[in-house]
């Protein structure tokens, strides 16, 4: 069995950050952080080195995540994706992200978008169908055309 997918997790509201956290540790996954600021995220990035990256929008300290999915495409071999309400927000090329899972989200949606993610990280080019309640980036969905190909 291979090891549990390590995730690093940036969310400013600390209620809806430990709900996150546990329900990625229930469904296997692993944390390898928590951040509430722009900074505090992209120093764990390059101490943690996470195969992926949740991401809110707005995050405390008035920072970005938008600022983090920079970082984590430049570093390179780390994918990000957004959690966030403000989905609208975000261009169509997502600001880099691989993915936006819009919130609010069940715990079954956020189960299919990470079980979906895992295979973008580990198992490209993953199942055809995103999962209801994500979308992708125009330019990996490219990718993934091109791979299945």
């Amino acid at each position: 069995m291979s090891e549990p997918m390590r995730i690093l997790v940036v969310e400013d509201e600390a209620l809806i950050l430990m709900q996150i956290e546990m329900m990625l540790e229930e469904a296997g996954y692993r944390v390898v952080g928590t951040a509430m600021t722009a900074t505090e995220a992209i120093a764990l990035v390059h101490e943690t080195r996470p195969e992926l990256v949740l991401i809110d929008l707005r995050l405390g300290d008035d920072s970005s995540g938008v600022d983090v999915a920079h970082a984590v495409r430049a570093i390179g071999g780390i994918t990000a994706a957004f959690m966030t309400a403000n989905a609208r927000a975000l261009s169509d090329d997502l600001e880099g992200a691989t993915a936006v899972i819009a919130k609010p989200f069940t715990g079954a949606v956020l189960e299919e978008s990470l079980a979906y993610l895992e295979d973008c990280v580990r198992r490209p080019p993953p199942a055809e169908l995103v999962p209801t309640g994500m979308r992708l980036a125009p330019a990996l969905l490219k990718t993934f055309a091109q791979m299945r190909a």
